[in-house]
């Protein structure tokens, strides 16, 4: 993985916290952590609306596969 290099801008008291836990070389570690731990969440969120509209539509979807399941069992007139 390639690591690309920030100028961020903090307020005092959270960089002083984090280094306090972490340590001077855990800042990055960590800032990288919680990154990805928002990303995750916000896109767990995303996936649930998803989720959420295909459960909601589940029955239209099965109530139209049967009006075409009779296409495909019945033999074809030759």
């Amino acid at each position: 993985m390639v690591n690309i290099r920030l100028n961020i801008t903090l307020p005092n008291h959270i960089v002083d916290d984090i280094k306090e836990l972490y340590g001077q070389r855990g800042l990055s570690q960590f800032l990288a952590d919680a990154a990805n731990e928002k990303l995750l969440e916000i896109k767990k969120q995303a996936y649930q609306g998803l989720i959420e509209g295909y459960q909601a539509t589940a029955s239209e979807t099965v109530e139209v596969l049967k009006k075409f399941e009779s296409a495909y069992t019945e033999k074809p007139d030759v």
